[in-house]
């Protein structure tokens, strides 16, 4: 009985060293950087410039910059800008669901992808580079303003889910460059 104990004992003795020696591995996303500074500190830091956006995307394009500079900097302190965040986004429409006796669409799909590019302020370093997806999808109606305000909230919900891939992705890129 009393070797059983032992075996026990030696198990989670062993099982306890492992958690302690590995436990110096993980590090919190939004803990210190490298530097020192907080995280947060760091994604406020990020200037996101107004962007001309092709007629198609514009409304779509505002709605990704506005939650993009909310998700970096919802504090709304001005601090002194180090990196230029570039955005980029293709935007499809799909409709998946028609109704056959008035052949009309009855849901939407929005697909977006946003590709973004972190630079050094001055230009001379690109920080990260990447491409975030999302999808999002909406019932239309036969009352038209029914439907157009089902789409735009939609787009806003897809401005959403990108900025804030955006953000994680930033974050886990700035907690170790920074």
């Amino acid at each position: 009985m009393s070797s059983l104990n032992l075996k026990g004992l030696a198990r989670l003795v062993i099982v306890a060293g492992l958690s302690v020696g590995l436990s110096a591995c993980f590090r919190p996303l939004y803990g210190p950087t490298a530097s020192g500074e907080t995280l947060q500190t760091v994604l406020s830091s990020i200037e996101v410039p107004e962007l001309k956006w092709p007629d198609a995307q514009a409304r779509v394009g505002h709605y990704i910059r506005s939650e993009v500079i909310y998700a970096l900097n919802g504090s709304g302190q001005d601090l002194p800008k180090r990196y230029v965040l570039a955005l980029s986004l293709s935007q499809t429409l799909q409709s998946p669901i028609v109704d056959t006796v008035t052949g009309r669409a009855q849901t939407a799909t929005i697909a977006g992808t946003l590709t973004y590019t972190l630079t050094a302020k001055d230009g001379s370093k690109t920080v990260t580079t990447g491409t975030v997806t999302s999808y999002t999808t909406y019932e239309r109606f036969p009352q038209r303003f029914a439907t157009v305000r089902a789409a735009r909230d939609a787009e806003i919900r897809l401005a959403k889910a990108l900025a804030d891939q955006v953000k994680t992705r930033l974050a886990m890129e700035l907690a170790t460059a920074s």
